[in-house]
């Protein structure tokens, strides 16, 4: 997830220093569906076989585990095959994106369906989620950020069930972050429905989008959304919480 490599730290009071400083990897990992290169991500090199599988629910291209009919993994030349029991139209395996390591999608952005095509969330009656109970597991989800203590360069994510975190992973991407937590409990035969979001940096409306089309009914933050999120949030009935720290958060829906 990272390496060392000598730098010069210079400080106005102490000088120039050379040391060694811990640095993020980031890889090109190439997505192949149905035979057709769909995606290229930039991302850090775990949990392959997660994001790629988190990143088909995101797109809406399958919807759970019984959808894959083979997935193989060449980790030496960081490219997966993935092929799925029911084919797809090829209009849709064409809108191939390549999605920047950032925190957007480069080039390419979500388009006018996107944010049309979600439907509100609708409550079971059960999913009551204790606030004390968040804020202690978002204290848990900042220990379980080993790599970015150690380099500052990568988001957070994860899935809290209950009073556990079910799922984790950190990426230089924030998009990639919550796909692989959505793949590792794909992968595990779940849903994501019963579970809620909890994440390390800005909730834009993309990363709103994306839960809204999983089905997650509460997104909790250590930082802050956009106007855009809260709006949407809003609209789409999640619960939108944020600047989650210590003893104390912000509902923003």
């Amino acid at each position: 997830m990272f390496e060392q490599i000598k730098i010069t730290r210079i400080d106005l009071r102490e000088g120039r220093q050379e040391l060694l400083d811990q640095v993020v990897i980031e890889i090109p990992f190439t997505i192949i569906l149905n035979n057709h290169e769909l995606s290229t991500l930039l991302c850090s090199p775990d949990k392959l076989k997660e994001l790629a599988i988190g990143h088909l629910v995101s797109e809406s291209f399958i919807s759970s585990k019984a959808d894959l009919k083979s997935v193989d993994l060449n980790e030496k030349t960081n490219v997966i095959r993935i092929e799925t029991n029911t084919p797809i139209e090829k209009d849709e395996l064409d809108k191939k994106r390549i999605i920047t390591s950032g925190c957007g999608r480069g080039q390419t952005f979500y388009n006018y369906q996107d944010f049309t095509g979600c439907k509100p969330i609708i409550s079971s009656g059960t999913d009551a989620f204790s606030v004390g109970t968040i804020l202690k597991l978002m204290a848990e989800f900042q220990k379980k950020s080993v790599v970015f203590r150690e380099t500052g360069g990568v988001h957070s994510a994860a899935l809290g069930q209950g009073d556990k975190i079910v799922a984790f992973a950190e990426d230089i991407g924030r998009h990639n972050a919550v796909d692989k937590i959505v793949g590792e409990v794909i992968l595990k035969g779940e849903e994501t429905k019963d579970k809620f979001l909890l994440l390390s940096g800005r909730v834009s409306s993309e990363i709103l989008i994306k839960a809204a089309r999983l089905g997650v009914p509460l997104i909790v933050s250590r930082s802050a959304p956009t106007n855009m999120a809260v709006k949407l949030a809003k609209e789409l009935n999640i619960t939108l919480m944020g600047f989650a720290r210590g003893q104390k958060i912000n509902v923003y829906s």
